[in-house]
């Protein structure tokens, strides 16, 4: 579900609107509802079940979320929030920009491998395809600011084949492609993808 990148320091985003925050509280309901609704899928999704899932009473829910669409939202900023805190421990963790563009693709196709809500796509195709259209531009967007002088590190880029909104535009569809279809070997994909990256120049 995590489909728009915001550089967060504390609870400031890069972009014009901050993340939102979550307290202990919201954070177990939307864990719980992001793993209900990629078992059960969004149209079957009912707030008991949410409660249940999340062991806190309906009173509880409705009081920090007064309907499923409220849920909904609130997971997606939740998912969008925990892909960008992980995301930016790793690029720090990564350092110089030329290490950079491993690290982050080794962090997103996990992150895309081991989300919650992928299953989601088996049921309710539509709804992801619809989700993933309308959220692309701006991952690619925010992308483009967040990896910035890493991407003139990869040959093509470096070489003028390329600018750096063409190769965010491949990757980005590439990882809406691995969310819809799942590769049989994660981490052969990433190895294969950064040996492109790092030897294209044309």
């Amino acid at each position: 579900m995590t489909a728009t990148l915001q550089h967060v320091t504390a609870d400031a985003g890069l972009g014009s609107t901050p993340l939102r925050a979550f307290n202990p509280t919201e954070e177990r309901i939307l864990t719980a509802a992001l793993g209900l609704i990629g078992r059960r899928g969004v149209r079957r999704l009912g707030m008991q079940e949410i409660a249940e899932a999340a062991g806190v009473s309906r009173g509880t829910l409705y009081r920090y979320f007064p309907s499923k669409d409220h849920v909904l939202t609130a997971a997606a900023d939740f998912d969008e929030r925990r892909f960008s805190i992980g995301l930016d421990e790793v690029l720090a963790a990564a350092g110089a920009p030329e290490d950079q563009i491993g690290a982050f693709m080794a962090y997103a196709f996990d992150f895309i491998r081991s989300h919650p809500c992928r299953p989601l796509f088996e049921s309710e195709s539509g709804f992801v395809m619809s989700y993933l259209l309308d959220h692309l531009p701006s991952l690619r967007a925010e992308l483009v600011l967040r990896l910035g002088d890493a991407l003139d590190t990869v040959p093509a880029v470096a070489a003028g084949a390329l600018d750096r909104e063409q190769l965010i535009d491949v990757i980005v569809r590439l990882f809406a492609a691995s969310w819809i279809i799942p590769e049989s070997d994660d981490a052969s994909l990433v190895h294969s993808i950064n040996c492109i990256l790092q030897t294209a120049t044309a």
